[in-house]
């Protein structure tokens, strides 16, 4: 007889309420991916609590083979990201993160991978200032688009294959394209180019370093590279994501 028991460590992407008052679970793990399981246990119930988005935690899940569900029986929590919720914009840029995974089945099955890369932006998104948040969100949606296969590349133009000096984006190539191409939205400003370039040359990390740098910038500094790295998460999505079209 198969074991119905099942532990690992999972992140709690999202949580949600069946019909029948039941919470339902959805956790990615980097041994069994993306899956949902039910939380039984009323409103006071210990464990239903614990069992809230983006904690992080070993997962005890009883599997029943029968009625083809999972059942949460027990989590060890391992990290809550508390600041998460402490102000908006760390909040909104985590439910993104978590929206994009579930969207994309864990941007197309490399779960071990997007687990750790989900944590790590968690931890910088956890005690964030409103900039930092932005950037770490931005460079999580690159790097996911990388995973993906799904990144263009920010060196080269995909029209003419030249290596780019003005610089902007293409949905026609999909890609960027240089300043003798045509591109439908503004150029990339010099500020920009270096936030790509350090999104994938370099960790999350590397967003603590740009948000000092990017004290003298005003708001719409980043509104065109938003635009290319929103409009390329959504398309990996197959759709609109409701989060981003909630900002």
């Amino acid at each position: 007889m198969p074991n119905r028991n099942q532990s690992f460590a999972a992140l709690i992407l999202r949580a949600k309420d069946s019909p029948s008052g039941d919470r339902i679970v959805t956790l990615l793990s980097a041994e069994e991916g993306i899956v949902d399981a039910f939380v039984f246990g009323g409103a006071r119930s210990s464990l239903r609590s614990a069992a809230s988005p983006f904690v992080y935690a070993t997962a005890f899940l009883y599997v029943d083979p029968v009625k083809h569900y999972r059942k949460l029986s027990d989590l060890a929590i391992l990290e809550t990201f508390s600041g998460l919720r402490e102000t908006y914009p760390r909040l909104w840029s985590a439910s993104v993160i978590a929206e994009l995974v579930i969207r994309t089945s864990g941007c197309g099955g490399e779960y071990a991978e997007v687990l750790d890369l989900s944590l790590r932006a968690l931890k910088l998104l956890s005690d964030a200032d409103e900039r930092l948040a932005e950037l770490t969100l931005l460079s999580y949606l690159w790097k996911s688009l990388g995973v993906m296969g799904l990144q263009p590349d920010p060196g080269t133009c995909s029209s003419c294959g030249r290596p780019l000096s003005g610089m902007r984006f293409s949905a026609a190539h999909e890609g960027f394209v240089c300043d003798a191409c045509d591109g439908e939205g503004a150029p990339m400003s010099p500020w920009e180019r270096r936030c790509l370039a350090a999104f994938n040359e370099e960790g999350l990390e590397a967003c603590v370093r740009l948000a000092g740098e990017a004290r003298g910038q005003d708001a719409a500094s980043t509104a065109s590279l938003k635009g290319v790295i929103y409009y390329l998460a959504q398309k990996a999505a197959e759709g609109t994501l409701a989060t981003l079209a909630a900002e």
